[in-house]
């Protein structure tokens, strides 16, 4: 159904679960006597760096309100975390040093058994295989459901963006997780859809034409950011405004 009386996109969360509740809260509000169907989109980055990695999955796993439907999208941290679960040849500290640390910790692994005399972090096997038992099959499922893009209307919805020089059918994976082009960040970008994306922090929301980055930095800056499209409108939602 794309007939949505209203869109909301909700930008990088990065284990801030009471920030998620808040802004969970705000959507409720601006959607209470709205008729029709609602649409969530979540532009990834669920996991890493923030203080309830755990909590915030499983919160987005519950929150059901009626006549709402959730969309999920892939995140580069939700990536990396995939690629170490699977065992893939990417090295795992990528992931741990940019914040997958938190996220082994809040699953219940204990990281300081794994440290030698070097005071440098060893990986093995037996750990990946105890984090695997200590996530719950939800979790993996979560994560294993996870999209890299979706479309809506005018709207293209992904996590870090596109290469403005070819079509959307066009784009790369590793594009549309990774990207910080500067091509792509210029003001005067011109696409064929609005693209709307996170991934890379701003103080605040960045609007122009052709792209929206909704992440404001949630994880040290307390304000995690929200678009609310309305009968062809936008405003935008957050923690820090009443």
């Amino acid at each position: 159904m794309s007939e949505y009386s209203q869109v909301f996109a909700v930008g990088d969360i990065h284990g801030c679960k009471d920030l998620l509740d808040n802004i969970h809260h705000k959507i409720i509000k601006a959607s209470k006597n709205k008729e029709g169907e609602k649409l969530i989109i979540y532009l990834g980055d669920y996991v890493d760096r923030g203080p309830d990695i755990k909590g915030t999955i499983q919160t987005l796993i519950d929150f059901n309100p009626p006549h709402f439907k959730k969309i999920f999208l892939l995140g580069n941290h939700e990536q990396m975390l995939l690629e170490f679960i699977s065992e893939s040849r990417n090295s795992p500290f990528v992931w741990i040093y940019n914040g997958g640390s938190e996220t082994l910790e809040s699953y219940g692994m204990d990281l300081s058994n794994n440290i030698d005399d070097t005071i440098d972090l060893t990986i093995d096997k037996k750990f990946r295989k105890k984090f695997n038992d200590l996530i719950p099959k939800s979790h993996i499922d979560f994560f294993n459901q996870l999209i890299i893009n979706y479309t809506w209307k005018d709207y293209f919805f992904v996590h870090a963006g596109i290469n403005p020089d070819i079509p959307l059918s066009m784009q790369e994976r590793e594009t549309m997780l990774w990207t910080r082009e500067k091509h792509f960040f210029k003001p005067t970008m011109k696409y064929e859809k609005i693209i709307v994306h996170g991934h890379t922090p701003k103080d605040k929301i960045e609007k122009f034409h052709y792209r929206i980055n909704i992440d404001t930095g949630s994880f040290y800056s307390g304000n995690l950011s929200c678009l609310l499209i309305e009968n062809e409108k936008l405003r935008f939602i957050d923690t820090l405004s009443n």
